[in-house]
């Protein structure tokens, strides 16, 4: 199976731990099943949801990162605050209602994930990390989905 000529050109590391960087979202989906009250999170949901809190914040670390490297001045400082929006969004998912908190995850990702390609083709970031961050970002957006399907059908 020949492998996409945009995955090809992303760094072997990069690529190897992003897919690797799924697997957290996709193995507590074996251990979601209910665990006490019907309306709890179970154990796997939090893992899973705490997790992806994690990779948001790491996400805006980047971001902050590639704002280091701008000249001093309102750009950088736009940048910096965004940057800081990723970790509050993950915290702020952990703290409200398990489906409340998976769909903010979900918007999260899917704003960071827009964010990441257009900074990428404006030459902003590589040109490679469109390709990452497009398919890390439906990997972790399917599993969150996937969770709340799960969620709902538990009920």
């Amino acid at each position: 199976m020949k492998l996409p000529e945009a995955i090809t050109k992303i760094p072997g590391p990069a690529l190897w731990l992003g897919l690797a960087g799924l697997l957290p979202f996709w193995l507590p989906l074996l251990v979601q099943g209910t665990r006490g009250e019907l309306h709890a999170p179970s154990h796997g949901l939090l893992i899973q949801m705490g997790y992806a809190a994690v990779i948001l914040s790491f996400l805006g670390g980047i971001r902050w990162g590639a704002a280091l490297k701008l000249p001093r001045g309102p750009l950088q400082a736009t940048l910096f605050v965004l940057s800081v929006l990723p970790p509050l969004a993950g915290f702020v998912a952990l703290l409200l209602p398990a489906t409340v908190g998976l769909i903010l995850l979900i918007g999260g990702y899917l704003v960071q994930g827009v964010w990441d390609v257009q900074s990428a083709q404006r030459g902003e970031l590589p040109a490679w990390y469109a390709s990452l961050r497009a398919l890390l970002t439906t990997g972790a957006v399917l599993a969150l989905i996937a969770a709340i399907v799960m969620r709902i059908a538990e009920m």
